[in-house]
């Protein structure tokens, strides 16, 4: 029996557009900067008609916010999978979630030219998206610290503000390596041996603050 393609041709054609339009998107910013980003421009890197962008997305500030979701490391598609998963992994009073999440970050970010530059884009310009981003993030360390509060009421240790110091150093040193392809503390980042004295620095580091609780 032959199944009927009539519906399955439109609907992949509408989700490549789609994915052309993201695409156009990321490959403008990568090339020419996010101040070069328009309706007329996307459409025209995407080899489709500017109508289309109106039809799948409304506009070109949900076009944008759908490509930040799908570029972001923290992004809303993933949220409540990693919020869901956070209970679940608290045998070490959430030692290892904490690890795993700067470590996965370190790694996405390393490989992933285009969330360096949203990461830039946030730092340079204030704007919803970004905002909408970073609100996101802040539902997973949310609910991430409800769970460990407990652990850490009677220490004197700051999971927060430790925490707060990694991610950052984290998004520096990836932002810098790719940036000026110098040294920072003597280290480069462009060397794997290098990328690992991190890593374990960051494991050691969180170490020392669980190990005050445990």
């Amino acid at each position: 029996m032959t199944i009927p393609k009539t519906i399955e041709g439109p609907i992949r054609n509408k989700e490549k557009t789609k994915k052309g339009l993201i695409d156009a998107v990321g490959k403008i910013i990568l090339e020419d900067g996010y101040t070069k980003l328009g309706i007329n421009r996307i459409a025209k890197v995407a080899g489709v008609d500017k109508k289309l962008i109106y039809r799948y997305y409304g506009n070109l500030d949900e076009l944008i916010a759908s490509y930040f979701r799908q570029r972001d490391f923290w992004s809303q598609s993933e949220v409540d999978e990693k919020l869901n998963e956070i209970p679940n992994q608290f045998e070490d009073f959430g030692e290892s979630v904490a690890k795993n999440f700067l470590i996965q970050l370190m790694d996405y970010l390393d490989s992933n030219v285009e969330a360096q530059k949203i990461l830039v884009w946030g730092l340079s310009e204030e704007n919803d998206f970004i905002k909408k981003l970073s609100y996101e993030r802040e539902l997973i360390s949310t609910e991430y610290f409800k769970l460990t509060d407990p652990f850490f009421e009677k220490s004197d240790i700051d999971l927060r503000a430790s925490y707060a110091i990694l991610l950052a150093g984290v998004y520096y040193l990836i932002l810098h390596t790719n940036s000026t392809g110098g040294t920072f503390c003597e280290l480069d980042l462009q060397k794997q041996e290098d990328k690992d004295r991190v890593k374990r620095s960051l494991e050691k580091l969180l170490g020392l603050c669980f190990k005050q609780v445990k």
